[in-house]
């Protein structure tokens, strides 16, 4: 997951505000994700590890997330309050991954075209 539009909150409005839009995604993920470990992983990236019912109901949090994510933008009143988040997912596959590095390659390459869709302003699939 990569936090969208963090340069533009911290040049605009401060780098105490891009905290405060840090930890807002970070509670997001956390919250819809609660069965699974969160790893904030660079300054806006973070990576969730999902398992068991979260594995398992993938697709319904991932509608969560976009849902709960319209929420905080609607009720939000500056824009540091709001969160943006592009996301990819991709599954281990034993046939054609080597390494874990495998697999986060192509949950990254999925999170890159999610955020070129969303900043085309096409729905999210």
């Amino acid at each position: 997951m990569d936090c969208d539009n963090l340069k533009t909150v911290n040049d605009k409005y401060g780098h105490d505000k891009g905290d405060m839009y840090i930890k807002t995604a970070s509670q997001l993920i956390c919250c819809v994700f609660k069965h699974s470990p969160v790893f904030r992983i660079g300054g806006d990236e973070f990576a969730v590890v999902l398992q068991n019912e979260d594995f398992q109901n993938r697709e319904e949090l991932t509608g969560l997330f976009e849902k709960n994510t319209n929420e905080i933008c609607a009720s939000a009143e500056n824009a540091w309050e709001q969160v943006s988040v592009s996301l990819g997912m991709a599954e281990y596959d034993p046939e054609s991954d080597t390494s874990v590095d495998d697999v986060i390659h192509r949950a990254d390459k999925t999170m890159y075209e999610n955020k070129r869709v969303r900043k085309e302003g096409k729905p999210v699939r």
